[in-house]
């Protein structure tokens, strides 16, 4: 090997250039691949507003998962998630491409699903449990209190 090495030095340097390239490919990957379900971006603060009050809150992503997960099968993306005050499907993600990925996924999520029981079962539509104004007050202190304190 090490004659090979003398004989042909560039070919170390393409070894060498391959492996960092191979390296840096599957941290990319890794990094773009992120679960969606990862705890902390779960804990994650996202500004939703309700078109019929124009009120805007902060929810955590997980509870916002959780509401679009309890609304039956195929979600709407006109529909959005219940106001509390009004009880009409008025509350949408302020980033417009934030929420187009994420009903996205829940639809190919659910119809993964469907496909997978061979259509044996079904999402249930759960029962929105509105949020209290002491849960709206604490969540709405979180997203005032900076990261970290």
């Amino acid at each position: 090997m090490r004659d090979l090495l003398n004989r042909y030095p560039w070919l170390g340097w393409v070894v060498i250039a391959l492996l960092l390239g191979v390296t840096v490919w599957s941290l990319l990957w890794r990094r773009g691949g992120a679960d969606a379900y990862d705890p902390e971006s779960m804990k994650e603060m996202l500004t939703v507003r309700y078109t019929d009050t124009d009120e805007v809150v902060k929810i955590p992503r997980g509870r916002l998962d959780q509401m679009l997960r309890g609304s039956g099968n195929a979600l709407d993306p006109t529909q959005g998630i219940i106001n509390p005050k009004t009880g009409k499907p008025t509350g949408f993600l302020v980033d417009e491409d934030e929420w187009s990925k994420m009903i996205d996924r829940i639809n190919k999520e659910k119809e993964a699903v469907r496909l997978e029981s061979g259509d044996k079962a079904r999402v249930a539509p759960r029962p929105s449990t509105p949020l209290t104004p002491e849960q709206i007050q604490k969540i709405e202190e979180a997203a005032k209190t900076p990261p970290g304190k």
